[in-house]
């Protein structure tokens, strides 16, 4: 994982006003975070880390080139559990397109100093993508035929039925067997030179597929944030278990910098408890992450989590693909 990146994903994935996140003095992320180009969400941010697990497995090539399968991108992202349909890879289609289109400014981290690292640069991820012909066909006719449905009340009859069959009518079934997760169709891409060098040259992290697959929205992102070698946990003394904790001032800024928007001081701590609680489910090394406040006193979020021995701050060796489910 690329920990500068997953630091800044509240920001670079949410919508709203964003915020800088201090603790004990020490700014863990910036509002310099950005992204131009496309809309994104948290599915992009997914399959962000899964072109890096990718990428690892492949060796880190240093001319950023990569191959996978549909299939196997699927995988990787929701799972080998679940079912994957043509509906769910034809959204990997539409994410990796964006991800090709946009532009990050995604800021660095100095852990030996605490702070955040000087000058940050904008930063293409993808300049190359390649998509087998017999899926970008099919591809690029779904894409049109949802274009037409969504105007749909703006045609006549007539006028919707000749769009269609201008486009040629798509046999769904067909659609979903080429682009679900059993096809075959292969897909390429490069990443930008600039950005394959920053993955080379940073302290690269594993990113736990298997809990990232049970967590969404504030809960990903919470266990993203906190799951970093960057917060000052400080340890609990006079308990039987080896513990570490860390309290955050709920200030309105730091609650943007984490995605949580909602108006009222209530719903925002409301918010994070329901999250916290996903966190403490999917990895047990939390072992609380609850909001308080109210009733005049100042909010706060105290996540509390099993001491971490030795630093996850570790470039990942080649991982064999049978660990990573990747094979077809």
């Amino acid at each position: 994982m690329d920990d500068d990146a997953a630091a800044a994903a509240g920001q670079l994935f949410g919508s709203g006003p964003n915020g800088v996140l201090v603790i004990d003095g020490r700014e863990l992320l910036s509002s310099t975070a950005r992204v131009v180009g496309a809309t994104l969400g948290e599915l992009h941010f997914k399959v962000w880390m899964a072109l890096i697990t990718l990428q690892v497995a492949h060796g880190m090539p240093e001319d950023g080139r990569a191959t996978t399968t549909l299939g196997e991108l699927s995988r990787v992202v929701w799972g080998g559990q679940r079912a994957s349909s043509g509906k769910d890879t034809f959204a990997l289609l539409e994410v990796l397109h964006s991800l090709r289109d946009a532009k990050f400014t995604v800021p660095g981290y100095d852990l030996v100093n605490q702070q955040p690292a000087a000058g940050v640069s904008d930063t293409n991820l993808l300049i190359n993508l390649f998509v087998d012909d017999t899926i970008l066909k099919r591809y690029g006719a779904e894409k049109a035929r949802r274009l037409v449905q969504a105007r749909k009340d703006e045609l006549a009859p007539a006028d919707l039925d000749a769009e269609l069959e201008r486009i040629g009518r798509v046999d769904r079934r067909a659609l979903g067997k080429v682009l679900g997760a059993r096809g075959r169709g292969t897909i390429a891409w490069r990443m930008h030179p600039d950005y394959t060098q920053r993955l080379r040259d940073s302290d690269l992290r594993r990113f736990d597929w298997t809990k990232a697959q049970q967590l969404r929205g504030v809960a990903l992102a919470l266990w993203m944030v906190f799951g970093s070698p960057r917060v000052p946990y400080r340890p609990v003394f006079g308990v039987s278990d080896d513990l570490e904790v860390v309290e955050v001032p709920l200030t309105l800024e730091h609650c943007n910098a984490l995605g949580v928007r909602a108006n009222a001081d209530a719903a925002r701590r409301r918010t994070f408890n329901e999250a916290g609680l996903r966190v403490c489910a999917a990895d047990r090394s939390f072992r609380a992450f609850e909001a308080h406040g109210g009733r005049g006193r100042d909010s706060f979020l105290r996540i509390v989590r099993m001491r971490q021995h030795g630093s996850p701050l570790e470039r990942p060796p080649h991982v064999p693909d049978e660990q990573l489910e990747l094979a077809a």
